[in-house]
């Protein structure tokens, strides 16, 4: 790995099959390769593109600002929690690198000990069986701030009751992570309501699932299921009945829904109080969508995407 790559720990799994669009044959629902274990410990990873790396630099440097920056003033009193947390460990099916996921990324930072509570939460229990030993290896067993839980982000009662055992005094980071456009906007509002001091960072898929099915889930009734997804998603039928949606589907403009499907997405959290935006794009995948509703956030956020992931540097110009 070159120097200005954050550690994660990479190794190459000379078992990967490097099968790319077939992957998810063999996930069974669960995100997880069937085919290999991982080098490092012999438990499951998860299968994924190379721009994943793109995804936790980013998500990496904003927590290192972030506990950095809040630790004097919120006297420790912070808390960490991520949807869709994955196993821990994945693999790169391009190269066969197998590498930390996010949650590793974070539970193994020098500032993870800031933190009063960790949660981590994925809807599936070898998933999180998974992670919860390797939090155990990284942490010695004696860590109990680090917690992996089942969760399902549909299931606003069952999150609801994880969310409430935090201290509401407390600054919460929460990252969301799922591989399509489906987390209901309610669960952002749970989210936001229960934590109340709390900066979002969420993983939109508009390139990818939102890309494929976006026009015809406005122009086909064969696809009202989809538009049922995505509606849910923004909170509102909103974008669905908007005239230039609806041309933008008609003649084919898959970039002017994208940017109309996010900002549709990012009005509703306006609406939530969270009026400090900004959206970094992943290898045209997805975007990573920050929102906080302090001003402070959003520099702290600007901050730490000052260096890309590949080592550049980003510049102001005003």
């Amino acid at each position: 790995m070159s120097s200005r790559r954050i550690d994660l720990r990479g190794m190459d799994h000379p078992e990967c099959r490097k099968c790319r669009g077939t992957w998810r044959k063999e996930s069974e629902g669960e995100g997880l390769c069937h085919a290999v274990q991982s080098v490092h410990d012999g438990l499951p990873v998860r299968c994924v593109g190379e721009w994943s790396y793109d995804k936790i630099y980013r998500l990496v440097q904003y927590f290192g600002i972030f506990t950095n920056g809040m630790k004097h003033k919120w006297q420790g009193k912070l808390n960490y929690i991520e949807l869709c947390s994955g196993p821990g460990r994945c693999v790169f099916r391009e190269s066969g690198e197998e590498v930390d996921g996010t949650a590793l990324a974070i539970a193994r930072h020098p500032s993870f000990p800031v933190l009063s509570n960790a949660i981590f939460i994925d809807h599936s229990v070898p998933v999180v069986d998974a992670l919860r030993q390797r939090l155990q290896a990284v942490t010695g067993g004696t860590d109990c701030r680090g917690r992996a839980v089942v969760g399902d982000f549909t299931d606003l009662s069952g999150l609801r009751k994880v969310l409430e055992g935090l201290p509401s005094h407390h600054l919460n980071l929460v990252f969301i992570d799922p591989t399509e456009c489906n987390v209901p906007f309610e669960t952002i509002r749970l989210v936001a309501d229960s934590l109340r001091s709390v900066d979002l960072i969420i993983n939109v898929a508009v390139g990818t699932d939102a890309n494929r099915n976006l026009a015809r889930a406005i122009l086909e009734p064969s696809f009202a299921n989809a538009r049922r997804k995505y509606a849910t998603f923004l909170g509102s039928e909103a974008f669905f009945l908007d005239s230039s949606s609806l041309e933008s589907a008609r003649i084919g403009d898959h970039r002017a829904l994208r940017e109309a499907f996010l900002g549709e997405y990012v009005k509703a959290l306006g609406r939530l109080g969270f009026s400090h935006t900004d959206t970094k794009t992943v290898r045209n995948y997805y975007h990573l969508l920050f929102a906080s509703r302090s001003e402070r956030g959003l520099d702290f956020w600007h901050k730490a995407n000052r260096i890309e992931p590949d080592g550049q540097k980003t510049f102001d110009f005003l």
